[in-house]
Order: C-alpha cells, then sequence, then structure tokens
C-alpha cells in the first residue's frame, strides 16, 4: 500500500547525521507545506504513480508532522488491587495483558509510538508471557527488557543468581522475548561481581546490557562497569554528575532522564546544559511503572523535560524522539522522518510546531501512525 500524506503545513523531524557534529546535533529540519509518501510501511522519496489502485491519500489539514515520542524507560505496571471491586461487565479481562493494553492505548492516543518495557522475572514467566503478548499487538511498538532483580539475603540471592543465568535467560533466548536485559544498581557486597556475571550472560543469550539507578551508588564503580561491559544505557541519570554523563556518553553509553519524577529531596532542576551545550545527546523517558510513580505520557514527559532539565523546544523534541531512538539502539529504524526509516509519526492539529509550548496541558494529537498504519485518528 502507498500512501500520501498531503497538505502537511510543516513537517519537522532531527536528521541522524547531524548527530555526527557537535553544533548540529539539536537542530530540527523544518520542511513547510508538503507531502510525505510511505511504501509498505516506510517512508520513501518516490511519489506514488495516482493511476495505482492502492494509493492512500491523508490529508494533514495544514497541520503538523513530526516523528512519534518514544519512551526508553517503562517498566511492567501491576495490576491495581482496586479493579476486584469493579463488576464484570465493566472490566471483563483484568489480568496484566489486558491492564497492560489499556495504558498503552493511552500512551498512543498522546502521540507514543514506541515504548521499551523492563519487565522483572517469575517463576511461572507470567509478566514476561503477557511482554511477548503485548510485542505482536504492535500499537504502539513494544521493546521488551528483562528486568533482572536479586534479593538482598545472600541464601536468595545465590539461588536466584542460579536459576537467571541457568534457567530464565536461557528460556528468554529461546523464546526471544526481550532485547535487552536491564539491573538496577545495588550497593550491597558482591554486586558488581553479581552484575558483571549477569549482564555478561545476557550478553552471551544476544541480549543488549543496560543498568538503572535506584539510589545514588559509588559512582566510580558504576562508571567502570557501565564501560566495561559497553551497556547501552543507564537510566535515572539524575544521579550522575554533569562530568560522568559526559564520560559515559562519550563511551557510546546514553543517560536516560526522568524529568517527571520527583523524589524527596531531589533537586528541583536538573542540571544538564553542560551536556546539550557540547552536543551531546541525552535521553528522556517517563519512569512509569517505578514504585510511586503515576504514569505520565511522553508529551508531559517533553513538557518536564523543558521546565525542569531547561531542554529548548527543539532539543526536547529531539530528546524524545531520536536520541530515545538511540538510546534503545533503534534510530536507524524510528527517531526522525528519513527515506528507508519506519513511518511512524504523529500529526498534531497546529499552525506551527512552535505552537507545542502553548499545548503541553492537552497533547493536540489528531492521528498516530505506526509502521504507515493508522492506528490512532480523532
Amino acid at each position: 500500500m502507498d500512501i500520501i500524506i498531503s497538505n502537511i503545513g510543516q513537517l519537522i523531524t532531527p536528521v541522524e547525521c547531524a548527530l555526527d557534529k557537535a553544533e548540529s546535533s539539536y537542530t530540527l529540519q523544518i520542511t513547510n507545506d508538503t507531502e510525505l509518501y510511505i511504501r509498505n510501511g516506510r517512508i520513501t522519496g518516490e511519489l506514488p504513480s495516482q493511476r495505482s489502485e492502492h494509493v492512500q491519500t491523508i490529508d494533514a489539514c495544514r497541520g503538523v508532522v513530526m516523528p512519534g515520542l518514544i519512551d526508553p524507560f517503562w517498566v511492567m505496571p501491576n495490576v491495581p488491587a482496586w479493579i476486584d471491586e469493579l463488576p464484570e461487565s465493566k472490566l471483563p479481562r483484568r489480568d496484566l495483558l489486558n491492564w497492560s493494553l489499556r495504558l498503552f492505548q493511552r500512551a498512543l492516543r498522546s502521540g507514543g509510538t514506541t515504548i521499551e518495557v523492563k519487565c522483572p522475572h517469575d517463576s511461572a514467566f507470567e509478566g514476561l508471557a503477557a511482554l511477548g503478548l503485548l510485542r505482536r499487538h504492535h500499537h504502539p511498538r513494544v521493546i521488551g527488557t528483562l528486568l533482572a532483580t536479586l534479593p538482598e539475603d545472600g541464601a536468595d540471592r545465590d539461588r536466584s543468581m542460579s536459576s537467571l543465568i541457568g534457567e530464565v535467560i536461557p528460556e528468554i533466548r529461546r523464546r526471544r522475548l526481550v532485547t535487552f536485559c536491564d539491573i538496577g544498581w545495588g550497593n550491597h557486597a558482591g554486586f558488581i561481581t553479581e552484575a558483571r556475571t549477569v549482564l555478561r550472560a545476557a550478553t552471551g543469550a544476544g541480549l543488549r546490557p543496560k543498568l538503572h539507578i535506584e539510589s545514588a551508588p559509588k559512582m566510580k564503580d558504576m562508571e567502570q562497569l557501565a564501560l566495561s561491559l559497553e551497556v547501552a544505557a543507564i537510566g535515572c541519570a539524575s544521579h550522575l554528575s554533569p562530568d560522568m554523563a559526559r564520560n559515559l556518553s562519550d563511551g557510546h553509553v546514553f543517560p536516560v532522564y526522568l524529568p517527571t519524577i520527583r523524589r524527596e529531596g531531589a533537586e528541583e532542576r536538573i542540571d544538564v546544559r553542560a551536556l546539550l551545550d557540547q552536543g551531546l545527546p541525552i535521553a528522556v523517558g517517563s519512569g512509569n511503572g517505578l514504585a510511586e510513580t503515576p504514569a505520565r505520557s511522553m508529551w508531559s514527559v517533553l513538557a518536564s523535560a523543558m521546565e525542569r532539565m531547561q531542554l529548548s523546544l527543539p532539543e526536547a523534541i529531539i530528546s524524545c524522539t531520536l536520541n530515545n531512538a538511540m538510546a534503545m539502539e533503534m534510530s536507524h529504524e524510528v527517531g526522525s522522518l528519513e527515506n528507508g526509516k519506519l513511518a511512524d509519526l504523529i500529526l498534531l492539529d497546529l499552525v506551527d510546531y512552535r505552537e507545542i509550548e502553548t499545548a503541553m496541558s492537552f497533547p493536540p494529537v489528531s492521528m498516530v501512525m505506526v509502521n504507515g498504519e493508522i492506528v490512532h485518528s480523532s
């Protein structure tokens, strides 16, 4: 199926090749009064034949088209206890899969097209099985991550290590359930050795390693581990000093900030200006699913990145699209609207992209497209 999106008032996109130069890393390409061509779910520069019976034309009504928003940090949610109080007629299916689908549909309506979902392992593989089913729905696209967790107790930890390396990771490899393996940093004795062992086993099974910070760790140890294992990203990067974030970024380890999370005692501002001024790419995620964290859309993350991290509008857009795709090692497929990439995009009911700054309270999303398919329209 060929698609023409016509009557686009403004098309905005980061350009991946620009990231090779620090001075242009946060520049948006803006094209006024244009069309976008899509073939077999991918953006193309070739004009579809108007004589073909398989051409769909979509009128953008002079709106703004931009890449879909990407969330690189979402923890698999728990089904809330209050659901059991509802009559069956109101919500007949109450399992983890269907609850997650409800939340992801909200994310989709707010412009989210790709979500990385971190899922803890369990003996019955219930959560990971649900994650596998979520990936099949494709809307939004779900990228799976094994959230490797170990108990604090030494004896239980040894058993968990054995199960994780000997059973869980091989089974995940067999089922092809996830792309990444993520471990939350711990300061207990032996953690570094354990984390290194688990992440090496995951790497051997074809998973890419990640880390995230739940409390301020021994920073030098964390930096050395991240660089030695060549992890893809470090979540909750607000714990990092600008110098350490720069060192990690230089080593191609993406810092992922969670600007909507405000813990007691946390700084009101997250200082990343020194990184931005050097053109170093940073990623921003929602942190949905973390303990005591209300669900946030990537549209609200975009607003929080501007407010709390003092990103300009272009910096916030690029961080929520192309940079997040890079943190998920998917920038060759998504994150910008370039020829050959998947047609993941959103249509905004705005006259100019700069109007986003006055539309933060409610996302003006009138259409969402994933893989060249309209998955939401209002």
